[in-house]
């Protein structure tokens, strides 16, 4: 039985005081509890999370053995040193960085085994390779040699054998501990700039070259002849690499199958292209497209496909007339839908070449470099112009970042904070809380989600590894029956993911008390040159007051802007290792009379200690004992303006002033009343009140100011503006907001944008919501006189 999530252990739990405990992600082992997308995060000794940075101009050879790859031979093998004709044991010499290493062969081997190759262990896109030579007593540069490469697609499909290329031998005895070998390009390669004014030399960028292997064999012996480092310089690390892994996919048409053989770093797989007989109507109706989901948002700024030639790998020149079809088109997204739910698609270019151009170095190419201004790219759509007249096998499609990746999103597993407790309770969450350094131009967003059950999903499987359904598994017999694998996933009191938190210490804003928590967290820059780092996430949390408190509001229904009498009642859910509860904190649309708050527990009528205001909207009500199973009821009076006013409760405890538990619905909206006369109903200000009508501002104190005063009914974010316009409508003024709350309050002091007095007369008083719909504006007149 496999469980593909983890439940996070006691990684890192203190007594942050008296009762409240803090469990913190600042170490390496607690970061990999999350699904951290691969390759695209990493995380240093000290437990700081931040986004890698992909490089350009790279020497590829010193992260080789980073990468492994099939061989028919010798299995999954790592890059590195591929073969070493003599004195194996110092082959990695020439790619360990250390210029006071070297490889240096045997006097007594014949010249043949004066050789050595580098695997890269992925294809690359080379530009330069330079080699270094030591110059010693006991070690002199090879006089004689010649060096050559490779793609690394195999040209026996049994055995590991490979066509090399020669691109540079010496023509005179060499000297120098430095030799640089440029790659230049041919009639196979081009390179494209899609954006003006970057830059380029366009010249200089048409060289460049595909390659997997080097090797350097010399062509003579001599005396004390060894190599130190060879260098392959390549166009960036391939962020085209590692799709699936870092939870990308592909799709295709059925014309353009296997895109996923173009992202492997593999030449000898490929996607298949091809055409027979006629179009069916276009490239949608005949199924010449592909598209990938790269798993994450990068920023990208140069793209390279590479289209097999007739002859090469395995193809046959007789046989197989391959080329790189009539020109197709290649779009992207960051992820943004369109108003219907699809992904919202930009073309980035157009290539027009095709088999029959009129140009021959055109019909040639098969290598193709596009470069352009930096983008966010996560998925990438590629379709032909046409659904005929192709039959191409395109081998690697790669990938170049300017820098850290524009957007990176993990969750963490479930959090078992009744474990970490070690009591298998539900506990009081109080705040979020992180460490991150923040450049500019970067953001970190976090949010969350609670709850206190986990339920498991099972996936059944037959022998061969197939998937295959619960029953059909069943009814096999034993011997055919393969693994079952558990998937732990959120229960059905799971509530939605929150908003995201403002600031770090933000108090919890999910639902509490819960055992399990699970966090989403988002690493974005818009400059791919800086990217946040994050040094630690912490979770404060607590014993709970009670073990659970429901609560509803009646009545459900209301009239707009009347003044309404309302209970609300909470039930709470207590043990006797819970401390209860002595302070009610209830969020109310409006203003109430203290005086007629009627306060019942447990049935009996009550007086409060004292009722506090807390902020504009909220009401504690100090309770004389504390409560644990009791019943608690609120009986007061105010108006409701929106449709959907939540009436929400929290508990709270005089001894710990800074954790409220919050009070859930006994039923489905039980803590929301409506207002079914807002229903179809147009007008949306209501209660306009403009006094004095007229008024002199003339600076003695009296009659100086006129007050507007108005109610927003329905819109849930008004943002009212009130201007003062002459008769003309020439805008005078735009007056500030007074007060921020469900009556909207301005005042006008007689004066203009300028601060000067308007002259003597009558204005114009125009307010408008700004709504998508409904009567939004209204207009009065205002008189000024001295």
């Amino acid at each position: 039985m496999k469980y593909y999530v983890l439940i996070c252990a006691l990684f890192a739990l203190y007594t942050h005081s008296a009762q409240a405990k803090v469990f913190t992600f600042d170490t390496p082992a607690e970061w990999q509890t999350w699904d951290l997308p691969q390759g695209i995060v990493q995380i240093d000794e000290q437990g700081r999370l931040e986004l890698k940075k992909f490089r350009r101009q790279i020497n590829a050879a010193a992260d080789a053995p980073l990468f492994t790859h099939p061989t028919q031979q010798r299995g999954d093998v790592q890059g590195g040193i591929w073969r070493v004709g003599s004195n194996a044991a110092a082959g990695q010499n020439i790619i360990d960085g250390d210029a006071q290493t070297y490889w240096q062969p045997d006097e007594a081997d014949v010249l043949v085994d004066w050789s050595i190759d580098i695997d890269l262990g992925r294809p690359v896109l080379a530009r330069e390779i330079k080699l270094r030579f030591p110059d010693s007593d006991q070690a002199k540069p090879f006089t004689q040699f010649s060096v050559f490469v490779s793609t690394g697609s195999r040209i026996q499909s049994q055995d590991d054998v490979f066509r090399y290329r020669k691109i540079f031998q010496t023509t005179i005895p060499n000297t120098e501990t430095e030799i640089n070998v440029p790659l230049l390009g041919s009639a196979v390669d081009t390179t494209r700039v899609i954006d003006n004014d970057l830059g380029f030399d366009l010249r200089a960028e048409q060289d460049f070259q595909v390659v997997r292997f080097v090797r350097i064999a010399a062509e003579e012996k001599s005396a004390a002849a060894a190599l130190c480092e060879v260098e392959i310089i390549a166009a960036g690390d391939n962020v085209s690499l590692g799709v699936i892994e870092r939870g990308g996919s592909f799709m295709h048409g059925l014309l353009a199958r296997d895109p996923q053989n173009m992202f492997d770093g593999n030449m000898d797989s490929f996607a298949v292209i091809v055409t027979s007989g006629g179009t069916k109507g276009g490239w949608r109706e005949g199924g010449m497209w592909w598209q990938v989901d790269l798993g994450a948002l990068f920023w990208v700024d140069e793209l390279f496909m590479y289209f097999q030639n007739r002859g090469e790998a395995l193809s046959s020149f007789l046989f197989e007339g391959l080329h790189h079809g009539r020109g197709f088109n290649l779009l992207f997204s960051d992820g943004q839908l369109t108003t219907g739910g699809d992904l919202d698609f930009d073309l980035l270019f157009r290539e027009e070449m095709a088999i029959d151009a009129p140009s021959v170095q055109e019909r040639n190419v098969r290598h193709l470099r596009y470069l352009f201004a930096p983008r966010k790219i996560r998925y990438i759509f590629w379709h032909g112009h046409e659904d005929n007249g192709w039959f191409s096998k395109p081998m690697e499609f790669m990938i170049f970042s300017p820098g850290h990746p524009a957007q990176m999103i993990t969750r963490s597993d479930f959090i078992d904070l009744g474990q970490l407790s070690g009591d298998g309770r539900a506990k009081a969450i109080k705040n979020l809380s992180w460490d991150v350094e923040l450049p500019p131009d970067s953001k970190l967003q976090l949010r969350s989600r609670s709850g206190n059950m986990l339920d498991e999903v099972y996936t059944f499987f037959d022998r061969t590894g197939a998937e295959t359904t619960e029953l059909k598994w069943t009814n096999s017999p034993k011997v055919l029956r393969g693994a079952v694998d558990t998937t732990v996933v959120a229960g059905g009191d799971w509530g939605e993911w929150s908003n995201f938190y403002q600031i770090s210490g933000e108090q919890f804003q999910s639902d509490t008390p819960r055992r399990f928590v699970q966090l989403e967290l988002t690493l974005s820059t818009e400059n791919p040159e800086v990217a946040p780092a994050l040094n630690a996430l912490s979770i404060e949390f607590e014993d709970a007051l009670v073990q659970r408190a429901v609560g509803r509001v009646l009545p459900r229904l209301a009239e707009v802007n009347a003044e309404t009498r309302f209970t609300y009642a909470l039930w709470p859910t207590s043990d006797a290792l819970d401390s209860g509860f002595d302070r009610v904190r209830l969020a109310l649309p409006g203003e109430i009379d203290p005086a007629e708050l009627q306060l019942r527990i447990g049935g009996q009528p009550t007086q409060p200690v004292a009722l506090e205001q807390d902020g504009d909207s909220r009401l504690v009500i100090v309770l004389p004992d504390r409560v644990l199973q009791d019943s608690l009821e609120l009986e007061f009076t105010t108006r409701v303006l929106s449709y959907a006013t939540v009436f929400r409760a929290e508990l709270g405890d005089s001894e710990r002033p800074d954790l409220w538990q919050s009070v859930e619905d006994v039923e489905r909206q039980a803590q929301i009343v409506f207002l079914p006369e807002l229903v179809g109903r147009d007008k949306l200000i209501t209660d306009l009140n403009i006094a004095p009508a007229a008024f002199t501002p003339n600076g003695d104190g009296i009659n100086d100011e006129v007050s507007i005063r108005f109610i927003v009914l329905k819109l849930t974010e008004s943002s009212p503006r009130v201007h003062i316009l002459d008769l003309a409508g020439h805008n005078i003024a735009e007056l500030p907001v007074a007060v921020d709350a469900d009556v909207q309050q301005y005042r006008w002091d007689g004066r203009d944008r300028a601060g000067d007095r308007v002259p003597p007369g009558v204005y114009l008083c125009k307010i408008d919501l700004g709504a998508a719909s409904g009567k939004d504006e209204e207009l009065r007149t205002i008189a000024v006189s001295y």
